[in-house]
């Protein structure tokens, strides 16, 4: 699965004219940012939890990474959860349009930090300080080398 795809929908159903669409499109614009933060801590050899503690995890670690630009990502990533929730669990109020649309941008935005912060130097800082972050503040390692 190419999780990117779920922001193709959610740009989509952002136009859409049903609050039932732009409800839709909140949730799936998180979730591709939540997969593709999923995916670059796999691939920093970090064991992100299953189910609902993934996302906490993920959102602590990033606004504890050292990188001022991922870190806002990171509070950008719990916005994005907390309007998702919204999205899918609370009736009123309405979710307007305009709040769809920029759920998407925010969800875009998010997407490009994280797949600058694959690159170097800056990889290996974020990478560190996440693991010291782990060790002495969370003291629950998920790092492996």
């Amino acid at each position: 699965m190419n999780w990117r795809d779920f922001l193709l929908l959610a740009n989509r159903l952002a136009t859409g004219i049903s609050e039932a669409d732009w409800r839709t499109a909140v949730s799936r614009a998180y979730y591709t940012a939540f997969h593709v933060a999923r995916r670059l801590f796999a691939d920093l050899n970090f064991t992100v939890p299953r189910a609902d503690r993934a996302h906490q995890y993920l959102v602590f670690r990033l606004c504890n990474c050292g990188e001022s630009l991922v870190e806002q990502a990171g509070r950008d990533l719990d916005t994005l959860r907390r309007l998702r929730n919204r999205a899918d669990y609370d009736d009123v109020p309405a979710l307007p349009q305009p709040q769809a649309i920029a759920s998407v941008q925010l969800s875009q935005g998010i997407i490009q930090i994280l797949d600058a912060a694959r690159q170097e130097p800056g990889r290996t800082r974020m990478r560190d300080a996440m693991i010291i972050y782990e060790r002495d503040v969370l003291r629950d390692v998920t790092w492996r080398p």
